[in-house]
C-alpha cells in the first residue's frame, strides 16, 4: 500500500510523530453551499507604486521572472489604490512627482498596460476622490484618464472611488460624509454609463476599514443613501492587527483567524436590506497592516492566515479576495528587488491551480485547531482533474500530529503538503512533500502530488496543504 511512504515522510518532517488526534471529515456532496468567481484571489499594488520618481519600487515589468511568475497568477484581478491614490494626479505628458499631489505619467500609465496585457490580468483602478469641487467629486482627471486609456484601447473592468473614507485626512473627515461619498460613487457610474469604452465597466466599493464603532458611521450612512444604487462589488479591507502587534503566535490562533467571520457578518448585516444580492469582496486584505510584520507576514507562518482567510471567505460566500499585495513590503508575495517568491505566493499558486468554484460543506468531529475546507477540484489546470473530483484543504494548528480520515473516500488521493523549510515556522523557504520550492532559469519548479491511498492522513503539528480526490466521483463537481 502507499500509505506507508506517505506516511514516513509526514512523519520524518515533522521530526517527532506523536498522534493525539483522530478527526473524521464529511464532505456534504448534495448541493454548493456557495459558489466564488475565477477571478476569487487576486492581488495589489500601493498606489503609491505609481509616480514615476518612485520607479515602482524597483519593480521591473519587463523582467521574465516578474512576468513568469505573474503569468501563472491568471486569471487574476490587480488592485491600485490607497491613500495616495486619493490625491493622485494623471498627467498624460508631465514627468511625475512625488509628496501629497504626486502625479502619474501617460508613459507609466503606458507600461502598467502593457504588463497587464503581457501576463493576463485584470485592473481594479482606484480614483482620485479627494479631487472636489463645491463639496462634490470632481471627475475632470479621471476622465482625461480615461479618454488617454480609450484612445490606446486600454481596458479598465473596474473603477474603485477614494481609499478607507473613515480614515480620510482632516479636513475630508468631516465634510465628506457617507451620504456624499455615496452621490460621488453615483456620479462616477453615470459617467462611465456615457463614457465610450467604459459603460460596461465595474463600480465597486465603499473599500471600507471602519466597520464597527464610531468609525462605521460613514460606511453605514453610504447603504443608506445612493451609495446603494451605485456599487456592483461591495468592498471592505480586513487585517488581523497592526504589523508592530503581528507575531507567530497569532498566525496559528484560532480565535485570530475567526475575527474575519465576524467582520463578514458585520458588513452583510449593514449591507443585508439594502444590497441583498451585491457580491462582496475582500477589497484590500492580509496578515498584518501597516506593511506587514518582518520575519512573520514574509514567512512559511503566515500561511495559516491567508490559507484559512480564503476558505472563510469562499464558504461564506465572498466572490473576491485581493491580496496586498503582489509586490513592495512585508506582505508580498514575492520579494522586493531579487523577485523571488515567498511562501504565500507558492501557496496561492497552489490553491488557484487546485481549487474550483463551488465551495462544499465541511462536518468533522475536531475541535477548532483543525480547519477543514472543500470544493470541487479545478478541472482547467496543469493537473487536469477529471470531472467529479473534490480538494480538501486543512490547516493544522495543532502542536501535534493529527490523523485525519474520509470515510466517502477510499480510494488513491493526491496530497500537496506545505513544510517550512526547518522547523522554525519563520522559516523563508517552503517545502512541497518534503522538497523544497525553489524559482531557478526563470522557471516555476514543479509541484508535483505525493500519491497515496486509503482515505487517510497523518498530518504534522504546525502545518497545512491541500488534498485531491480525483475520484471522488461527485456528481456537482461534474
Amino acid at each position: 500500500m502507499a500509505i506507508k511512504p506517505m506516511l514516513f515522510i509526514l512523519c520524518f518532517l515533522h521530526v517527532r510523530c506523536i498522534v493525539s488526534q483522530s478527526v473524521s471529515v464529511t464532505v456534504a456532496t448534495d448541493k454548493p453551499i456557495a459558489t466564488t468567481d475565477d477571478h476569487f484571489v487576486g492581488v495589489t499594488f500601493d498606489s503609491t507604486m505609481l509616480p514615476i520618481s518612485a520607479n515602482w519600487y524597483g519593480l521591473d515589468f519587463s523582467s521574465p521572472k516578474v512576468q513568469t511568475l505573474a503569468k501563472a497568477l491568471s486569471p487574476c484581478y490587480l488592485r491600485i489604490g490607497g491613500t495616495p491614490g486619493d490625491f493622485m494626479t494623471f498627467d498624460p505628458t508631465g514627468h511625475g512627482g512625488t509628496g501629497p499631489n504626486a502625479t502619474y505619467t501617460g508613459a507609466m500609465w503606458d507600461k502598467l498596460n502593457a504588463f497587464l496585457k503581457t501576463v493576463g490580468w485584470d485592473l481594479v483602478f482606484g480614483l482620485n476622490v479627494l479631487k472636489r469641487k463645491d463639496g462634490q467629486w470632481d471627475p475632470t482627471n479621471a476622465q482625461e484618464l480615461m479618454k488617454y486609456s480609450y484612445d490606446r484601447s486600454y481596458k479598465i473592468p473596474a473603477f474603485e472611488l477614494g481609499n478607507e473614507p473613515s480614515y480620510f485626512p482632516e479636513p475630508f473627515t468631516d465634510t465628506i460624509s457617507g451620504a456624499q461619498l455615496g452621490r460621488d460613487f453615483l456620479h462616477l457610474r453615470a459617467i462611465l454609463k456615457s463614457t465610450p469604452g467604459f459603460e460596461s465597466t465595474l463600480v465597486i466599493g465603499p473599500d471600507v476599514t471602519g466597520i464597527s464603532g464610531k468609525k462605521s458611521l460613514i460606511f453605514r450612512d453610504f447603504f443608506k443613501g445612493d451609495g446603494a444604487k451605485a456599487v456592483d462589488r461591495i468592498t471592505f479591507h480586513q487585517y488581523y492587527a497592526y504589523e508592530a502587534f503581528g507575531t507567530p503566535e497569532k498566525c496559528t490562533d484560532p480565535k485570530v483567524m475567526d475575527a474575519l467571520i465576524t467582520d463578514i457578518n458585520i458588513v452583510r448585516n449593514v449591507t443585508s436590506l439594502s444590497n441583498p444580492d451585491t457580491p462582496l469582496w475582500l477589497g484590500e486584505t492580509s496578515s498584518f497592516y501597516g506593511g506587514g510584520t518582518p520575519g512573520v507576514s514574509d514567512r512559511y507562518v503566515a500561511g495559516f492566515l491567508w490559507l484559512d482567510k480564503l476558505g472563510i471567505a469562499a464558504r461564506m460566500g465572498l466572490k473576491g479576495v485581493l491580496r496586498q499585495s503582489y509586490y513592495g513590503k512585508n506582505y508580498s508575495l514575492i520579494e522586493m528587488n531579487t523577485f523571488e517568491p515567498y511562501p504565500d505566493y507558492y501557496l496561492t499558486l497552489l490553491y488557484k491551480r487546485l481549487v474550483g468554484n463551488k465551495v462544499l460543506s465541511v462536518q468533522t468531529n475536531s475541535t477548532e485547531s483543525l480547519r477543514v475546507y472543500a470544493h470541487c477540484a479545478r478541472q482547467d489546470s496543469l493537473y487536469n482533474y477529471k470531472p467529479g473530483s473534490v480538494v480538501v484543504y486543512i490547516i493544522n494548528v495543532n502542536s501535534y500530529t493529527t490523523v485525519v480520515t474520509f470515510p466517502q473516500f477510499q480510494k488513491h488521493l493526491d496530497l500537496f503538503w506545505l513544510k517550512p523549510e526547518f522547523i522554525e515556522l519563520t522559516s523563508r523557504n517552503v517545502t512541497l512533500n518534503g522538497k523544497r520550492l525553489d524559482y531557478v532559469n526563470n522557471t516555476i519548479p514543479d509541484m508535483p502530488p505525493l500519491k497515496a491511498y486509503g482515505g487517510f492522513l497523518m498530518l504534522p503539528a504546525k502545518s497545512f496543504g491541500f488534498a485531491v480526490f480525483p475520484d471522488a466521483d461527485v456528481d456537482i463537481c461534474k
